[in-house]
């Protein structure tokens, strides 16, 4: 008995928001919010964006990694199947746990709670209507259900509001140097 052949995936993204959501990974909050830390601690604009250039050299290296993966093992699952078929499948499973805590979950609550701070600061009334902790992690938690709400209404949606979250922030980030 043979296994029924594995449906085709469907790519409904172009190159444009495929590449934004490569760019938005790689390009995390981190530059928004460590930016401040590392020029107290280095003194340096040059040697803090060297920094920020190897690192991204880095990223740019493990998303060349990934995408010779994807392109070996054209199938949905990504490392999950990757760990998979080249070790044992109980790789698959726990690096698919580690990267839902870890991977996603936790840069996700860190990346809403930086932006609740940014928010707070520039829009001080809002800590008026509480405590100022509940207050933060409020706006931290309409982020992350507002952007539910975005890929609830569909991938297409979801990769528009995607591109121009990205270019907003590749702009800020060109604006900063």
């Amino acid at each position: 008995m043979t296994d029924p052949p594995a449906p085709a995936l469907s790519r409904t993204l172009g190159l444009f928001p495929a590449a934004n959501l490569v760019v938005a990974n790689m390009i995390g909050a981190g530059i928004f919010t460590t930016s401040g830390l590392l020029m107290a601690q280095l003194g340096s604009p040059v040697l803090m964006i060297t920094l920020w250039v190897v690192g991204g050299i880095l990223a740019l290296s493990g998303a060349l990694c990934y995408g010779a993966l994807g392109a070996a093992m054209p199938r949905a699952g990504g490392e999950y199947v990757y760990l998979s078929e080249q070790f044992h499948p109980i790789f698959g499973f726990l690096t698919g746990w580690v990267s839902f805590f870890v991977g996603f979950s936790a840069p996700l609550a860190a990346s809403s709670l930086g932006l609740s701070e940014y928010l707070a600061s520039a829009f001080p009334q809002l800590l008026a209507w509480g405590g100022e902790v509940a207050i933060k992690r409020s706006i931290a938690v309409a982020v992350i259900v507002s952007l539910t709400l975005v890929h609830l209404r569909g991938i297409d949606y979801g990769a528009k509001v995607q591109n121009v979250l990205t270019v907003g922030k590749v702009l800020l980030i060109v604006g900063l140097i």
